[in-house]
């Protein structure tokens, strides 16, 4: 004779409730978990209504423990689902704090303004391929973010078996712009150096006068092609003046995550990035004074720091770099700290090669600093002009 139904995962019974001593309530109810046992479930309180309430915030945190998924269907709503997928994105060890962070930045500004009102059964590929098409038109950037971020949580759902397919993955794939490396030209680097020089320096001028540690890390990103983070993560214990040449070595970065302080990481943007870079003497003049102004016993002090001897944000010293920018005559080029790192890449591939170039900037393969660093060069060598003089008309 066949038994009574199974209650499905993540769902309770009838709730009963019941006058105990001291004049309390309590409610009780069996309630299935998510590793498919069945349990009682109580709560108490002063009165019949607060029990049943207490009992269901209760019920409620162990839908949630077990994963928001698991009472997930096709016909649930999106949103529940990228929710189900941002908590498990939450619990993922391997990605960094930042890349979370950026993840649920993208959900909310690109994804579920437009998916928000559908069930997941609803993101069909027609759905996506219109979706996609509006997001190209604004930018690719874009568009790539946005078909990333999609494509995670629709294979979200397939993994939990709440769809067959990732209807992502059957939508046209983008064509990629055409796109070309640039370093910045002679003419721009010292502009830039010379208006980061009299920044806020003038005789007569108001407000404080600058402490010109921005125009210290521009020589020091020039002279190591280094991020921006990582140049502001260096400390004097990074540092080897001995050395021949001179020597600093990146192993951390400065990062800033929600509700948290700014801080150093203790490795840089990718545990690979780690990396012993030779110093041309001019950057390392500037960390030489930079050393001047530590104590010697403080081997973990930045060389670059605020007033309260804080980490340097990435963002205070980008919006210094846009004033400096406009002194120089450069507003409007789209020119950013980064570039230094493009320019140092340029001139390394074309001197000693595209591998030496992806050394010194941390890539484990030599194609994103060829794709997205050096700036090619056009000019071919020499030697085929005379190959091909022997094409000349007989005298």
């Amino acid at each position: 004779m066949a038994g009574r139904p199974r209650t499905p995962i993540s769902t309770g019974g009838t709730i009963r409730t019941r006058k105990v001593k001291s004049g309390m309530f309590r409610a009780v109810t069996v309630f299935r978990d998510w590793d498919g046992q069945t349990r009682k479930v109580t709560a108490t309180s002063s009165s019949r209504n607060a029990a049943e309430a207490a009992l269901k915030v209760d019920l409620a945190a162990r839908m949630r423990a077990g994963g928001l998924d698991d009472a997930l269907n096709a016909g649930s709503p999106f949103p529940l689902l990228a929710a189900a997928w941002l908590d498990d994105v939450e619990h993922d060890v391997d990605r960094s704090q930042g890349t979370k962070e950026t993840y649920q930045r993208q959900l909310g500004t690109l994804v579920l303004p437009f998916f928000e009102h559908f069930t997941i059964r609803e993101v069909s590929v027609g759905r996506v391929e219109r979706y996609l098409k509006q997001q190209r038109e604004k930018s690719y950037t874009q568009a790539k973010h946005s078909r990333t971020i999609l494509g995670m949580i629709m294979a979200f759902a397939v993994r939990r078996e709440i769809i067959a397919r990732n209807p992502v993955t059957e939508a046209s794939r983008m064509k990629k712009p055409p796109h070309t490396p640039k370093a910045l030209t002679t003419e721009q680097i010292a502009a830039i150096r010379l208006a980061a020089r009299e920044w806020r320096s003038q005789e007569g001028r108001m407000g404080p006068r600058s402490d010109g540690q921005v125009r210290d890390i521009i020589e020091v990103m020039l002279g190591t092609a280094t991020r921006i983070g990582e140049a502001l993560a260096l400390r004097q214990c990074d540092v080897d003046l001995d050395a021949d040449p001179p020597q600093v070595s990146v192993s951390g970065t400065i990062v800033v995550h929600k509700g948290a302080a700014v801080h150093r990481q203790e490795h840089p943007k990718t545990h690979e990035s780690s990396r012993i870079i030779p110093v041309p003497e001019f950057a390392a003049d500037v960390i030489r004074q930079r050393l001047a102004l530590l104590d010697p016993e403080n081997a973990e002090h930045l060389l670059f720091y605020s007033r309260n001897n804080t980490p340097l944000t990435p963002y205070n010293v980008r919006r210094t770099f846009r004033g400096i920018l406009e002194a120089a005559g450069l507003a409007g080029l789209a020119i950013s700290p980064h570039a230094f790192r493009r320019t140092g890449a340029t001139l390394l591939a074309h001197e000693l090669g595209i591998q030496a170039a992806a050394d010194v900037l941390g890539h484990t393969s030599t194609s994103t600093t060829k794709a997205h660093y050096a700036e090619p060069d056009r000019t071919v060598r020499p030697e085929p002009a005379a190959v091909l003089q022997r094409l000349a008309p007989p005298k």
